[in-house]
Order: structure tokens, then C-alpha cells, then sequence
């Protein structure tokens, strides 16, 4: 049997944590008609400048990459084709855990998926590691499916603005050949008791068993997500996505990632010793919400808008900021999230008003609970592959820069008595 069709056979037969474009690259280059040979892949390899290790070091800050398909194990594709192994990744985590001048880790994710086998594992291993050392996800292009099952272990995910997170879920492609085995006279025979061994894909019992067993694994892939990012079951069904993605602003209003930020200033941040951002949880809005630092910048922008007049404007543009965003019409039915919105960011109503317009709103039939809705349909914006959600975007322009009063403790409680006197929803 060729090469190129063992690996075919190979590909297909795993059940995948990856996106449509991601599995479509896989069989494509599994199924090219080519004899390999050591011969040829030392001569591949030597048009391209060597791979570095996955985990490279800068000051007190390791950095793993995951980039490309991902697999369990290293295989043809991660030596020759830019993609990337669950066991070296989680021995350079190791090495990284055990090296005392090691502060903290980044995981620099751009990847559409993997295989399920051995993406628990090292997400188990990454959710341990976090009480250890600071673990940060950073993902600057795509962190799907099985990406996203480990960013979701980290201790903060930090995005870009353009980045595409999600896609959780599971997706197997299997091939039926029972016509073509017995066109070639191929004739299986089973142990008697064992007859759960054959799936007849033509049948709905076979399908539905292939069903059983890719939602079994899904399952698992949602819990996981669940425990890392310190929300339930049902909030990861209902708001990150269903198997779709969301893009930069918006897949941080859901709660699927923690802030928008570059790689080198997460790596700074690390380098300096800052403490990451827990992961988002529902809660109900208080004082001790609003973290100290920007709370202290606040009063420090206010203090520089010199006489009282400038501090009194500064404090009614950030309360009107906030009616503004609240008061919007894409709000209604979000209001959790555009609550989040108001009082966790800077950003304005015109950029909320487009954020929120691209996320989940509760059905008007239903009552309103703590727990948000299903997802609606993207009304608008370029539409993911195979994806009946869409593909949410956002598009953020610049913020507008924070007012702080010189009471700004005073200003933050009014602000936040009105949200919860007017918002029954949880923040996010």
C-alpha cells in the first residue's frame, strides 16, 4: 500500500476538534500522489530554514507555540508541515513548570483544531499548570476547536482585535465503503459477540451510533471549557458560539476570552511580573469589581484635567457613555452583556452599539434568568464556512479615552447602582 494512502486512511479515521478549512488541509496533503521517502523529505526539508524548538524563552517568560493542525503525537505533518504535537507541547510545559528562571508561560495559539485524542490531556495538564506559574493564552489569528480547548485551560486568554475564536465542537468524516468491499469481494467476519465491531453507515442505527460517540466527546470538550473559564455547561452551549466562531471584540463581550491585547505586551506584562486576569465568571457587579489599577488611573486622568470644571465634564461624559450604551436598542435582550460593556471597558456606544449587535439575544418569549439565551443568527458580516450562526465580526474604533472624577469612587458606585437597579442579568 502507498505511503500517501496510509496516511489518507489514517486522517479520515480520526475523530477531529477542528475546523472544516483545517481537516479540508489535512486530507489534502495526506492525499497527494506521492511515494515518500527519507530522500525526499531531507530534500523538502532543506529548502526551508529548520524548525526552532516549540518553546523558546524570553527573559522570565516561556512562549509554546501551537500553530497549525495539531496531533497527538509528532508525525510526518509536524516534522515537514507546520503543524503541531500535544506531546511535545506538553513536555516543553514540563520543562517549563521545572525551570526556576521561568516566571510564567505564554501560549501562542494560532491554529484552526486537532485530533480529540490526547487535547484533554494536555488541557488537563495546562488547567494544573496555571496553579503553578501564570499560564496566559495569547492568540493573534485563530484558536478553534481543539485551540480553543486548551486556551480555555489558561489562567487569562488575551486576543487581537481580529482574532477568530471557538468553533467547539466535534466533527468525524467517515468514508462507507461497504459497496466498494463488496464489489471487490471483501468479506468481513465478526466474533459473535462482539457486534457493536461493525457500524453499517447506511443504517440509522450506525449513524446514530457514530452520533452517540462524537457528542460523547463533545461533552467532554464542553465541560473542559466550562471548568477553565469558571462558567456552566449551559453558558458554553448558549453564548460561545455553538460551533461557530467569534471574532476580537465580540468573543471577549461573550466571555470567551478576557481582553484584547498584542503578544509583546502580554510578554511584558508577564516580564514585569503582572498577575493575569482571571477568567471571566458570572457574577453580580460590586465595588470590589473594578480593579484597583484602573480605578487608580482613573483618578489620576482626573487629577490632570487640572481645575474642578474639567473633572465635573470628565465624570458626565463617562455617565452618559454609560446611559448611552445601556440605552441602546441592540441592549435589549443583551443586557448582561452590555452591561459588561459599560462598565469594564472604554469602548463607546457607537462600537457597543456593533458588538452587541453581532451577539446572542434572549428570545422575548422566555423569561428572563441569569443564564443567557441560545444564539440568534448574525444579521450581518461575512459568514464562517459551514457554520449556521455566521461569523460574528467587530470592528472597533478608537475608544474614548476614560474620565475619571475626582470622586471617582463616589462616580463608580452611582454607575453601578444604577446598572444593578436597572439590569437584572448577570455580568459577563
Amino acid at each position: 500500500m502507498p505511503n500517501h494512502t496510509r496516511a489518507l486512511l489514517a486522517a479520515i479515521a480520526e475523530p477531529w476538534a477542528i475546523t472544516a478549512e483545517g481537516l479540508d488541509l489535512i486530507v489534502e496533503v495526506a492525499a497527494r500522489d506521492n511515494e515518500v521517502s527519507i530522500e525526499a523529505l531531507e530534500a523538502y526539508r532543506a529548502r526551508h530554514t529548520p524548525r526552532a524548538e516549540r518553546m523558546t524563552q524570553r527573559g522570565s517568560v516561556a512562549i509554546i507555540d501551537a500553530r497549525g493542525p495539531m496531533f497527538r503525537y509528532a508525525n510526518i505533518f509536524t516534522a515537514i508541515s507546520g503543524a503541531t504535537s500535544y506531546d511535545v507541547m506538553r513536555r516543553d510545559l514540563q520543562v517549563a513548570l521545572d525551570d526556576p528562571s521561568i516566571r510564567a508561560v505564554v501560549l501562542n495559539l494560532d491554529t484552526p483544531g486537532g485530533t480529540v485524542s490526547g487535547a484533554d490531556e494536555l488541557a488537563k495538564a495546562i488547567f494544573d499548570a496555571r496553579s503553578r506559574k501564570p499560564i496566559v493564552a495569547y492568540a493573534g489569528g485563530t484558536a478553534a476547536s481543539a485551540g480553543y480547548w486548551l486556551a480555555s485551560q489558561a489562567s487569562e486568554i488575551v486576543i487581537s482585535e481580529t482574532a477568530v475564536l471557538g468553533s467547539i465542537g466535534v466533527r468525524a468524516v467517515l468514508t462507507d465503503t461497504a459497496e466498494a468491499d463488496r464489489k471487490a469481494g471483501k468479506v468481513e467476519f465478526i466474533s459473535s459477540r462482539a457486534p457493536g465491531k461493525r457500524t453499517d453507515l447506511a443504517s440509522d442505527e450506525g449513524r446514530a451510533r457514530i452520533q452517540r460517540t462524537i457528542d460523547a466527546m463533545e461533552d467532554v470538550f464542553i465541560a473542559a471549557v466550562a471548568k477553565g473559564r469558571g462558567v456552566k455547561t449551559d453558558d458554553v452551549v448558549a453564548r460561545f458560539g455553538r460551533g461557530d466562531v467569534l471574532v476580537g471584540a465580540a468573543a471577549v463581550a461573550a466571555g470567551m476570552a478576557d481582553r484584547l491585547g498584542s503578544f509583546e505586551q502580554v510578554v511584558a506584562e508577564l516580564a514585569e511580573g503582572r498577575s493575569p486576569k482571571p477568567p471571566t465568571s458570572k457574577r453580580t457587579i460590586s465595588m470590589t469589581d473594578i480593579p484597583k489599577a484602573e480605578h487608580e488611573a482613573a483618578v489620576a486622568a482626573a487629577r490632570k484635567e487640572g481645575d474642578a470644571e474639567g473633572r465635573k465634564a470628565g465624570a458626565l461624559a463617562e455617565r452618559d457613555r454609560i446611559k448611552a450604551i445601556m440605552a441602546l436598542d441592540e441592549a435589549k435582550g443583551r443586557e448582561a452583556s452590555a452591561q459588561h460593556i459599560a462598565l469594564t471597558t472604554d469602548l463607546s456606544a457607537e462600537v457597543a452599539k456593533g458588538i452587541l449587535a453581532g451577539l446572542p439575544a434572549a428570545s422575548a418569549a422566555e423569561p428572563k434568568t441569569d443564564a443567557p439565551k441560545a444564539p440568534e443568527a448574525a444579521a450581518a458580516g461575512p459568514r464562517a464556512k459551514d457554520a449556521p450562526g455566521g461569523l460574528v465580526t467587530a470592528n472597533p474604533a478608537d475608544a474614548a479615552p476614560p474620565a475619571a472624577p475626582d470622586k471617582a469612587k463616589a462616580f463608580w458606585k452611582d454607575a453601578i447602582s444604577a446598572m444593578n437597579g436597572n439590569v437584572k442579568g448577570a455580568a459577563h
